[in-house]
């Protein structure tokens, strides 16, 4: 049998050699953030707004108060303060649109008047969230342009908008001017800080203007909810009255653009 002798001053250039890819691949957060781009990040993330819970009391689905999904605006800047290795630590502001709505459940023949009436997106919750995140990212590097992202983050949210409860009412009409009430709906007080939980999984892509970062993320709600309350459905024509409750959630699903610039992209060129 053969043995292939290696000479101790190659063994040490193959040992050298990896170490040395090892390196250039396990600094990536740090090499981005501490030569190449800014540590400020610009963030325009569309989004989702997932529906929140409303149920009978009596297990019914029928009539009902039934929220919808609805688009979020988010925007805001993240701070990218610190790196190690390949691991990023930043936080930021970020403004997000806070819309729940609700449609009613009911039919033309329960409601009456002979009228099909559109009873949807009715929105008495009107919000805007302003989000602080502190979030961690890990970046495993593809080539010389190329990451993946993985994220993990924790919110404080600061909810705009009055803290008192709020009494939602809805009435139909018929065109001879008659009317009645048909829903009503009260909630608790509601909370105006809380936290949530935020995942994401993206791709970040180097440029010679900017790194470029997109990411889907998750954002739930951990604790309080921001509001929960009561409802009735009432005056059909058919059906029987009932009393249910709903909760208001924050969680929003979406995708996350983040824009860092070059370094040194404030600084204003020197006159020739």
């Amino acid at each position: 049998m053969n043995y292939k002798y290696i000479k101790p001053i190659k063994y040490k250039c193959i040992i050298f050699a990896t170490l040395f890819f090892i390196s250039s691949y396990s600094q990536e957060a740090e090499n981005i953030y501490h030569k190449e781009y800014s540590k400020l990040s610009f963030v325009f993330q569309p989004s989702i707004l997932k529906k929140s819970d409303a149920w009978n009391r009596d297990g019914s689905t029928y009539p009902s108060m039934k929220f919808t999904n609805d688009f979020s605006y988010q925007f805001g800047v993240y701070y990218n303060f610190a790196q190690s290795s390949n691991f990023n630590f930043k936080t930021g502001i970020i403004a997000k649109e806070f819309i729940p709505k609700f449609d009613l459940n009911i039919s033309k023949d329960d409601v009456g008047y002979g009228i099909d009436y559109l009873l949807t997106q009715y929105d008495p919750f009107s919000q805007f969230i302003i989000s602080i995140p502190i979030k961690t990212e890990y970046f495993l590097k593809l080539n010389n342009k190329l990451n993946i992202s993985f994220g993990a983050g924790l919110n404080l949210n600061l909810i705009t908008g009055t803290n008192e409860e709020i009494v939602t009412g809805v009435s139909v009409g018929d065109y001879d001017g008659n009317s009645k009430d048909i829903f009503f709906a009260k909630s608790n007080n509601p909370n105006s800080i809380n936290f949530s939980s935020e995942l994401s999984l993206g791709v970040n892509y180097k440029t010679k203007l900017a790194l470029i970062d997109l990411s889907f993320f998750i954002n739930s709600s951990i604790d309080p909810d921001y509001v929960s309350g009561q409802y009735e459905i009432y005056n059909l024509n058919q059906s029987s009255d009932k009393i249910g409750d709903f909760i208001i959630r924050n969680n929003f699903y979406g995708l996350s653009l983040n824009v860092s610039p070059k370094k040194g992209w404030l600084k204003r060129k020197k006159l020739l």
